[in-house]
């Protein structure tokens, strides 16, 4: 039996614009199967992701060579103070993916090939959701380091749909979100 590697196309639509905590994005999934398809459960988020950068400065001390100051301390390069202090830069970046937030698009249901299957779905944007405001403690923290910052570049809306005996379909747009986590200039 060979079963088709896409059985299901997802169309995702929401208005082009840049949203604010408290909006709502009202999205439009529709769903069309290339062939017969159950679909055990679906779901859009709003995802994003989180970029903590630290960067740290690494001080050692050297000696230059030949000349300099040091070479002229009792005509000895071994000895005197070092003439120059060499520092290195280093810049560790950890990125996560998160889920933010998430609705239902369809629970359970079976589609016929070609039939187009459409679902309005509206995801708020809680201001109030603890993983923003553990975020945003967060970068309020980092915003009196130089050395440290918190941003979360790019979000997306991610439409997934669980297929039955197939592979699961996935479609992602870019969305612009405006949070007052980003801590870098």
């Amino acid at each position: 039996m060979v079963f088709n590697l896409d059985p299901l196309d997802i169309k995702l639509d929401f208005e082009r614009r840049k949203y604010r905590l408290g909006d709502t994005i009202n999205a439009t999934v529709t769903l069309t199967p290339s062939r017969d398809t159950g679909i055990r459960g679906s779901s859009l988020s709003l995802m994003g992701q989180v970029r903590r950068t630290k960067v740290s400065t690494k001080v050692g001390v050297g000696r230059v060579p030949y000349g300099g100051p040091t070479s002229l301390h009792r005509g000895n390069p071994l000895h005197g103070t070092p003439s120059y202090i060499p520092t290195a830069q280093q810049t560790e970046q950890e990125i996560s993916t998160e889920v933010f937030y998430s609705a239902p698009i369809v629970a359970i249901e079976s589609l016929r090939e070609g039939d187009a299957s459409k679902h309005d779905v509206a995801l708020r944007l809680n201001p109030k959701l603890s993983k923003l405001q553990r975020l945003s403690r967060e970068a309020t923290r980092l915003r009196q380091d130089a050395n440290q910052s918190l941003s979360i570049e790019p979000w997306w809306l991610e439409a997934r749909v669980d297929v039955v005996m197939g592979r699961d379909a996935v479609a992602r747009r870019r969305i612009e979100i405006i949070a007052p986590l980003k801590t870098t200039t």
